[in-house]
């Protein structure tokens, strides 16, 4: 997440079939951005070598950001711009990624795919093809991952204890592949959701009702509600997208505020981290549901995550994350020792 360009190694994943590929972008007064995020998208479509379209969702704007999507000079993609004042009530990220994708899902048709990114981020030269590729080897949805390119990152703060966030982060991923694999979703693999890189297909999105309406953390509902569906969501490092390093955005508390509050002692971690503890006796657990009633799967672990106590939420603060990091390593070193062993051993060996 916090690395450059040059520190990215991504894996080369073939395009498979001819979709028809349509981009949504929303974007709220993004003038200072929007050309170098449709420049991107420009090259990046001309490596998938199949038909793209992109759609600017220019929502409640004061600046020319419509205008100058419309001027832009694409040689690879169709761009269609959409002016459109959202009500106070659809006037935040949940409702302007809601607008923009369901134009897009509807140009794409049945058999298409529908991308999502942000204004303010360029996305890597492999991106749609990284995402094509995914959805090719059976995915119905894919979270890619987000990072900085060399410019952005000297601008950012000391990262501080954000550093152990993604340490931790990792290690989370790393124990869920262990406890609860997901043939459709192999290790390497990661734990996000950003809305700056997400694919469904057509049918994916229609099936879950589209992007919540939610003011915030849009993205992550929209990849919970393809996972409670029982439908594949893969988290792919190979879709990469390159984002700003403003601390200033357009949605309060979204990942410009993240990046602001880095200092802080008293900031919490990130919403997708929990105790190591915690999170373990929600994968145990979420792999017996799976084992034991695979056809019914999805319907039965919500209800059962809902209706149990001890597997709520908790937030890390800063000074509890080189416990959980501790803790992490020493769970997934003994997971992994055992999953050495022949067999018989295996067997007779006790859970721990």
């Amino acid at each position: 997440m916090w690395l450059a360009r040059s520190e990215f190694t991504l894996p080369v994943l073939p395009i498979g079939a001819a979709r028809t590929v349509v981009v949504a972008v929303p974007a709220r007064d993004e003038a200072a951005h929007i050309v170098g995020c449709l420049a991107a998208l420009d090259r990046a479509a001309r490596r998938a070598q199949t038909v793209i379209t992109i759609v600017v969702g220019a929502n409640n704007c004061s600046d020319d950001t419509a205008a100058l999507a419309r001027t832009f000079a694409s040689r690879w993609v169709r761009i269609h711009v959409e002016e459109v004042v959202l009500p106070p009530g659809r006037a935040h990220a949940g409702g302007a990624r809601r607008h923009v994708m369901d134009r897009a899902a509807s140009l794409a048709g049945p058999g298409g795919v529908v991308m999502t990114t942000d204004a303010d981020s360029e996305v890597d030269i492999d991106w749609i093809a990284a995402n094509l590729g995914e959805i090719g080897c059976g995915a119905d949805a894919v979270a890619g991952v987000i990072g900085f390119d060399a410019a952005a990152r000297k601008q950012l703060p000391e990262l501080g204890h954000r550093t152990a966030e993604w340490r931790l982060a990792e290690l989370h991923a790393r124990l869920e592949d262990l406890v609860d694999p997901r043939a459709h979703d192999p290790w390497p693999r990661h734990i996000w959701a950003w809305g700056a890189s997400l694919a469904l297909t057509v049918e994916t999105y229609h099936a879950v009702g589209g992007v919540p309406l939610v003011p915030l953390a849009e993205d992550r509902a929209l990849a919970d509600a393809v996972e409670r569906a029982g439908l594949k969501l893969r988290r792919s490092h190979a879709p990469l997208v390159f984002t700003s390093a403003r601390r200033v955005g357009r949605a309060p508390g979204g990942f410009a505020d993240m990046l602001a509050s880095h200092a802080g002692a008293a900031t919490p971690c990130d919403a997708a981290l929990e105790p190591t503890r915690t999170f373990l006796r929600r994968l145990t657990l979420r792999s017996r549901v799976r084992r034991e009633h695979a056809a019914t799967f999805a319907a039965r672990w919500a209800a059962l995550e809902a209706a149990t106590p001890r597997l709520a939420r908790r937030r890390l603060l800063p000074a509890d994350l080189a416990g959980e990091v501790r803790h992490a390593e020493r769970l997934i070193a003994r997971l992994e020792r055992r999953a050495k062993r022949p067999a018989d051993s295996r067997s007779a060996a006790p859970a721990g």
